[in-house]
């Protein structure tokens, strides 16, 4: 029996300060939104003309700026950095509404990604779940064209591990449901930039999940 209890403990040792490793050729996480760096939301590609951070206020954490070319391409790059046993989690991607391509996922399925219209805000919603039975995180990419209009804009990355936040989220930003204010910030972040309406959707919706966000600005 003391075997048997050494062994687990060992295991749950090995997996706590794998929790912490970085996944191999990916970029360890540099900042984060919310509760732990877990999920880590980035900009590739042809595209990308400069990169650097700016502070959110009232979340107390930088988050990644862009710069990018009017109708360039790029990709939407997302990493996870979970111990994940027996599956079990799901990421949401809100987006500007643009043109978008091939995805590519290393433990991430995507189960979809949809356009909408609400309350006069054009966004898209990525759905990606993680499809392995047990590893060390994962990432997922999606190809895009930034094309989404000149300025400033927003892409906010969620990570969960119960369906059922999934669909209250898309309650709250009206996608299945009525829109409520904490959407209605979420909505406005994605849609302008607007590192209030960031900071207003974290505390008011997004607390306690992984979070990260990213801006971009179109010229």
């Amino acid at each position: 029996m003391f075997a048997v209890l050494l062994g687990l403990l060992m295991i749950g040792v090995t997996a706590g300060s794998a929790a912490a490793a970085p996944i191999p050729n990916q970029p360890a996480p540099q900042h984060h939104v919310g509760l732990g760096t877990v999920v880590f939301t980035w900009l590739k590609g042809d595209a990308i003309i400069s990169e650097g951070k700016i502070w959110v206020p009232g979340a107390s954490a930088y988050i990644k700026t862009y710069k990018v070319k009017h109708k360039g391409y790029g990709a939407i790059h997302v990493s996870v950095f979970k111990w994940i046993p027996l599956g079990g989690y799901v990421t949401m991607t809100v987006m500007p509404d643009m043109t978008t391509y091939s995805f590519y996922g290393d433990h991430f399925k995507k189960d979809y990604i949809h356009s909408y219209g609400v309350a006069g805000r054009r966004f898209k919603v990525l759905v990606a779940h993680y499809d392995s039975w047990l590893s060390l995180g994962g990432w997922w990419e999606q190809k895009v064209k930034f094309n989404a209009g000149y300025g400033h804009h927003g892409i906010i990355s969620v990570g969960m591990t119960e369906w059922p936040i999934l669909d209250s989220l898309l309650e709250k930003i009206g996608v299945k449901g009525k829109l409520t204010n904490a959407g209605k910030k979420l909505l406005d972040f994605v849609y302008d930039g607007s590192t209030d309406a960031l900071a207003d959707a974290l505390s008011l919706l997004l607390s306690g999940l992984d979070i990260d966000a990213a801006m971009f600005d179109e010229v």
